[in-house]
């Protein structure tokens, strides 16, 4: 996964897994999410409603177009921040047919031709592209998903959090066959009912995928303990952190504390010790767990 830079929040939920973020456009959109997920409204409401749940789970509205989701993404990122980030929501569609859920692949910002890609998930779910434009598409022009939000909200979502644990997906509402001009709103939470196992599993990833970002990229106490005892350039900080690390990925936990209470020379004796601690632990007949760092 990506590394996460140091402003960035880890955080964890109270039951199993990371705390995760959802963002979809419409009321509409948000009424089988809050009913599955036992989600409840914030008030005072302000410009964009949101709700949460004591698992972890927290949703907002942010209305139509590229910079309310952007703007509704970092506002629901002040009030509660996720460790991950889910955009929800209708789209038209070039040619796949009506109700079919797409895990995006690629986004296109119409209006500027930037372009994200969202990481694979190694999910068996259907994807494709998607096209966010300015306007709702009526031409559907070409074999991808047409919406109104998701590069607004992947450009600010992957901002907030490593990009690895941004994911985007979509339910087609309307194609060639089916143009919007018939669609009706009050088909949007049935479509998003036909589609409750694949969103639940995105969540459950997103959940499982941002503990294990959370369990290797969160420094143990002793980290700052160091700091305060050394004198250490940017350098070794930043190799300090990545040692760390790699004790808490190897269950040594307990082995940094005692290395820690020690006094060393200066932090390049620390370091030394340290790194010889690991290498006996993954050495051949070692202590350290065998548990993956990723």
């Amino acid at each position: 996964m990506n590394a996460m830079s140091e402003h960035r929040p880890l955080t964890a939920s109270k039951g199993n897994g990371a705390t995760v973020n959802l963002a979809v456009a419409h009321r509409l959109e948000a009424e089988r999410l809050i009913q599955w997920f036992g989600l409840a409204e914030n008030l005072p409401r302000g410009e964009f409603p949101w709700y949460g749940n004591e698992d972890g789970l927290s949703l907002v509205v942010t209305g139509s177009g590229v910079e309310r989701a952007a703007a509704g993404v970092r506002c629901l990122h002040e009030r509660r921040p996720g460790c991950a980030w889910l955009n929800l929501g209708i789209a038209g569609h070039g040619a796949a047919a009506v109700g079919t859920g797409l895990l995006i692949h690629r986004i296109e910002d119409r209006s500027t031709g930037k372009r994200h890609w969202p990481s694979p998930t190694g999910l068996k779910l259907p994807g494709g592209n998607l096209i966010t434009v300015s306007e709702a598409e009526t031409d559907y022009a070409e074999d991808a998903a047409y919406d109104m939000e998701a590069a607004g909200f992947f450009a600010a979502a992957s901002r907030l959090v490593a990009p690895d644990l941004v994911l985007v997906y979509k339910i087609v509402s309307d194609n060639p066959e089916h143009p919007l001009a018939g669609f009706r709103r009050g088909q949007v939470p049935l479509r998003f009912g036909a589609r409750e196992s694949e969103i639940r599993t995105l969540v459950a990833h997103l959940r499982e995928r941002g503990s294990r970002f959370v369990r290797w990229h969160s420094l143990p106490t002793e980290y700052r303990q160091l700091l305060g005892k050394y004198h250490f350039s940017v350098t070794r900080k930043s190799a300090l952190a990545k040692l760390c690390r790699r004790f808490t990925a190897l269950g040594l936990e307990q082995k940094i504390a005692v290395l820690a209470s020690k006094r060393y020379h200066n932090a390049g004796a620390l370091m030394a010790a340290l790194e010889a601690e690991l290498a006996g632990a993954v050495a051949p007949g070692g202590t350290g767990s065998k548990e993956s760092a990723s």
